[in-house]
């Protein structure tokens, strides 16, 4: 019988954070957590992204929906309209966090089992590089709603 078992390699920076390599078939679960944990924070940056616009009273391109301009009540059609699809897009990202957290915890869990002491340590590195990757998101989607928000302002001539 034949078993596996896990190889790692720690890495130390200069910054005193330890890193680790993982080599063995359980790689790719650690990968598919990874992957689960990147798409799970992008949700909850679209989230807030979406939220800003609608306390900011901004619409993004995509909940541009034109309305004919045939009545009077089309301005008011048109900003119920956006705002609609703004809350309708928040209740669907929230929906998928919820399922994407369900798979997260139950890899989570079995990863734990696995790894047993070293899966903390695997987590913080984890978890650091994503924080990372997600702090460039939110200076990507404020810069969004800067300009945003320059375009939609209307200044006086």
């Amino acid at each position: 019988m034949l078993l596996t078992v896990p190889l790692y390699l720690l890495f130390i920076h200069t910054t005193g954070m330890a890193h680790f390599r993982i080599m063995n078939a359980s790689q790719s679960s650690i990968h598919k957590f990874e992957r689960l944990k990147r798409e799970l924070y992008n949700f909850i940056a679209s989230i807030h992204f979406n939220r800003q616009c609608i306390t900011r009273n901004l619409t993004p391109a995509y909940a541009r929906i034109k309305v004919p301009n045939t009545s009077q009540a089309h301005s008011y059609t048109q900003c119920r309209v956006t705002n609609l699809r703004i809350k309708d897009e928040i209740k669907f990202l929230h929906c998928k966090k919820q399922k994407l957290n369900k798979l997260i915890y139950h890899l989570h869990l079995s990863l734990a089992n696995t790894w047993n002491s070293l899966w903390h340590h695997m987590l913080r590195t984890i978890e650091d590089r994503l924080q990372m990757e997600i702090r460039a998101k939110y200076k990507t989607l404020d810069k969004k709603l800067n300009h945003l928000s320059q375009q939609q302002t209307k200044t006086p001539n």
